[in-house]
């Protein structure tokens, strides 16, 4: 069993292993954009920010680019590396975006670095899979 989705062990859990893993190696595509989630769950709404590559809690003052979401698919994005989710709840009207689309634009040919690639599997590994 692991830590909830989105809770705060989960956050805290999140940061101790992005801090363990030091450099990131962040593509520019990611260093360049901030945006700020607001994630719909069963029990009210969560607020995050991938923060040039770094998921915090919390909302940026000036984020580059707001969206809103069900659960499932910041799951899928965040948690699963289903980039293709994103595009998909788009389309389906399932995630909502405000902001400059140009700085989004680049993350479509988004390619993670190894170490981001890493992180997300340990985040994986540490999350419940239940919503």
């Amino acid at each position: 069993m692991g830590y909830q989705f989105l809770s705060p062990e989960w956050f805290q859990q999140v940061a101790e292993l992005t801090a363990a893993i030091g450099d990131l190696a962040v593509p520019k595509a990611m260093k360049d954009v901030v945006v700020n989630l607001s994630i719909q769950t069963s029990t009210g709404e969560v607020a995050l920010c991938l923060d040039r590559g770094i998921i915090r809690p919390g909302q940026a003052e000036e984020p580059d680019v707001r969206m809103q979401m069900p659960q499932d698919y910041a799951y899928k994005i965040l948690v699963a590396g289903d980039w293709s989710a994103g595009m998909k709840g788009y389309i389906a009207r399932k995630i909502r975006l405000q902001g400059d689309m140009r700085k989004m634009i680049p993350l479509q040919l988004y390619k993670p670095s190894g170490a981001q690639i890493a992180l997300r599997e340990a985040i994986q590994r540490l999350t419940d899979p239940t919503l």
